[in-house]
């Protein structure tokens, strides 16, 4: 992000036709920016193309606008959810991919408008449950248009599509629930960003870092406290997606059927997301079935029903990919 400004491509400005509740910037050299369109006003699609036949292909809003900017998105995902969108599949994954990274952004801000950021991330849920109607395709194509800056969105966004897929697997049918595992999944590691990221590049940690990271559960907690939008299941999953049912798990050493049914299946998502998915901390990305059977023979670490249900998930997915 520029001083004072954030990016937006000029591909993204053409997919609305209507006038925009936000000024659109140009950066005409290295730090200077003039208006080229005002907020309320139209813009000039031949315009844009003129830019693009320059080779310019971002435009930049006034980080003054990133209120206004994240409700147009909203109030864009809320028709889609609807059923009320004028925009196509393609051009919605942006616009959901867009919004994600921006309220992650803001959430992770300690901004004072946690309540609004909260409802913006639950209709992102709501869209990706409407994405995957029919497969994970379409909602998988979100986690990779996602900058690759955010690695930890990028994860957190990844284990709730699988936390999603493995509770309908289980046939958790109720939307209020699925929601609340969704959103539990995408801020499952808030946390990590009270934490200095440098200790999440090391490959091995001494004692006290080790116990700075198993902090994060409970830190996590504390970015969300003061929403009044937070129901009590997301709260349960944030604090015990890292219990384990052999009772070796953190912060509290739950066991069995004490630890809450959603908390096991983002335990097992964020397990599986872990091993395929490249991280700064090790070389090594596994593959699917490399993963699968690794947490198998971590006996006691995952809820061995659950596992076996996200098996047949990962193997109806690879199906379809086929």
């Amino acid at each position: 992000m520029k001083s004072g400004y954030f990016p937006v491509t000029t591909k993204f400005i053409c997919y609305f036709k209507t006038a925009l509740p936000f000024d659109v910037y140009l950066e005409r050299f290295e730090g200077k920016f003039i208006k080229i369109y005002h907020k309320n006003g139209e813009h000039d699609p031949s315009q844009i193309y003129r830019f693009e036949n320059k080779n310019i292909s971002t435009l930049y809003i006034s980080a003054e606008d990133k209120n206004a900017y994240g409700q147009f998105l909203s109030r864009t995902i809320d028709m889609f959810n609807h059923g009320a969108s004028v925009l196509d599949k393609e051009k919605m994954i942006d616009v959901i991919q867009t919004s994600l990274e921006l309220t992650f952004e803001r959430i992770t801000e300690q901004n004072d408008e946690l309540d609004s950021n909260i409802q913006w991330a639950s209709q992102q849920i709501q869209s990706s449950l409407r994405l995957m109607e029919d497969d994970l395709t379409s909602a998988i194509e979100i986690f990779k248009a996602l900058s690759e800056d955010a690695q930890l969105l990028k994860h957190s966004y990844l284990v709730s599509l699988f936390s999603l897929a493995l509770a309908k697997k289980l046939n958790f049918s109720n939307e209020r629930n699925l929601m609340g595992i969704g959103l539990g999944a995408l801020f499952h590691d808030i946390g990590h960003t009270r934490i200095n990221a440098e200790i999440f590049k090391k490959v091995h940690l001494n004692p006290k870092e080790w116990e700075e990271v198993k902090d994060h559960p409970q830190l996590g907690l504390r970015i969300i406290d003061h929403s009044k939008g937070i129901p009590s299941d997301v709260r349960s999953i944030i604090l015990q997606h890292h219990e384990q049912p052999n009772g070796r798990g953190y912060p509290n050493r739950l066991s069995g059927n004490k630890i809450f049914p959603p908390a096991k299946i983002v335990c097992i998502a964020d397990g599986f997301c872990s091993l395929v998915s490249k991280a700064s901390y090790r070389e090594t990305i596994f593959s699917t079935d490399q993963a699968i059977s690794m947490m198998r023979e971590d006996i006691g670490h995952y809820d061995a029903e659950f596992l076996d249900a996200f098996v047949q998930v990962i193997a109806g997915d690879k199906k379809k990919c086929a």
